[in-house]
């Protein structure tokens, strides 16, 4: 009987230390596979009138952090030349709740009546809205009102691809538009590896060819970096695709990733995009 049971002990042992072992030297895959954020929500707003125009601001929220990223406000009606510098207040509002942000447009372009808008973020703690149901934008100038407009609200598919060293973070698409997000990696020989990367966005020309055919993609946009810019850092901004025929919400999307160090030793792979819709979620 004791006999039998030093035999059960040791083959415990030998497996806990198997098992030990596997997930010591896994751990770095483990713990980047694993890491992702809480996404609540993510849109596009636009809209027009015959004043304004508001095209493609982003609003989004993670569990850290509110932002507008990116877009730009048009103005269609030159009077606004003769006004002081305009303000611009954005609402967002849910059922119960309202969060209003308010700027003033001192560096647009006066020739073009062009506002590129500037990227804002907030701790969620200061904005507390778990979801957009209504959103409009008003314009004042010399405290007066020039035009309120209500902003359409378009849900943003949110995108996730990744191998076991790298992965693509916080990227998302409309029809038109894809927040290209950014490269991330706990593999930190890259960076001694390499000192060169460049990500290539691509969409699959033909969906019945051979998708691992290289000459079967339509690359629609490149950037170009060194690895300790691009990789593990903020996020590349968008995109606006000017092809009206493709709908990038219906394309399988994947990015090239081309490591180089200015000779011809080169390490280059593809990760797949796959789309998630916008709500609550762990990426």
């Amino acid at each position: 009987m004791k006999k039998k049971y030093m035999q059960h002990l040791i083959v415990s042992i030998v497996f806990a230390i198997i098992v030990s072992t596997t997930l010591f030297f896994m751990y770095d895959s483990f713990k980047f596979q694993t890491f992702g954020e809480i996404v609540y929500y993510d849109y596009i707003l636009s809209g027009s009138n015959d004043f304004v125009t508001m095209e493609n601001v982003e609003v989004y929220c993670d569990q850290d952090n509110f932002y507008l990223n990116d877009g730009r406000i048009l103005f269609t009606d030159s009077s606004i030349l003769s006004q002081q510098s305009p303000t611009i207040k954005l609402e967002l509002s849910s059922d119960e709740k309202k969060f209003n942000h308010e700027f003033t447009l001192d560096n647009y372009d006066q020739n073009n009546l062009i506002y590129s808008f500037n990227n804002y973020s907030s701790k969620t703690d200061g904005i507390n809205l778990d979801t957009i149901k209504t959103a409009t934008l008003t314009v004042e100038a010399n405290n007066q009102e020039l035009t309120k407009l209500k902003l359409d609200i378009t849900p943003l598919d949110r995108l996730e691809g990744s191998n076991s060293e790298y992965r693509i973070e916080n990227a998302a698409i409309s029809k038109s538009m894809i927040r290209l997000g950014s490269l991330k990696t706990s593999n930190d020989n890259v960076f001694k590896d390499y000192s060169d990367v460049s990500l290539e966005y691509r969409y699959l020309k033909d969906k019945k060819g051979d998708p691992k055919d290289n000459d079967n993609y339509v690359v629609f946009h490149k950037i170009s970096g060194t690895t300790k810019e691009l990789i593990n850092n903020d996020d590349y901004g968008t995109y606006n695709l000017e092809d009206d025929d493709i709908d990038l919400k219906n394309e399988k999307l994947s990015v090239v990733v081309i490591l180089s160090n200015g000779d011809d030793n080169q390490y280059a792979f593809a990760i797949d995009l796959n789309v998630q819709e916008a709500g609550d979620y762990y990426g």
